[in-house]
């Protein structure tokens, strides 16, 4: 393979990485981030985003919260690196309450809570738990 084969396929792979994290940072906000008031798991926690290996994903976390404000959690961090908010969110853990499904039954737990979150090239990525990291 030539030197400009080699340097082409490395230009590819690099542009598909940083295509992949803006996935990430995208998936990121339709998993954890909602506008709306109040939820209902039940409704919430449905479609394949929500599955894993076809199973019902066992607990999931929203916050109420612009995608503005949770991204600012990881201003100047280019990671990856696991950071913890400064301010508390409204949350609300969406925990399955049966094995039996898809679609699966949930109940809902809601608090307020910092939150920490893997922070990758200035955007949160992977929600990590609530609380400091």
């Amino acid at each position: 393979m030539c030197a400009k084969s080699i340097l082409l396929v490395f230009g590819i792979i690099l542009g598909l990485s940083h295509l992949s994290l803006s996935q990430d940072w995208a998936t990121f906000q339709r998993k954890h981030i909602t506008d709306k008031s109040n939820i209902n798991c039940n409704n919430s926690m449905v479609g394949n985003l929500f599955l894993i290996r076809g199973q019902c994903k066992p607990i999931n976390t929203f916050i109420y919260s612009t995608a503005a404000t949770v991204q600012d959690i990881c201003r100047g961090e280019q990671g990856p690196k696991n950071v913890a908010s400064s301010r508390s969110f409204k949350l609300t853990d969406c925990i399955r309450t049966s094995d039996r499904g898809p679609p699966c039954p949930y109940r809902s737990d809601s608090q307020d809570n910092v939150i920490c979150v893997t922070c990758q090239r200035t955007r949160p990525v992977h929600f990590v738990k609530k609380g400091r990291c």
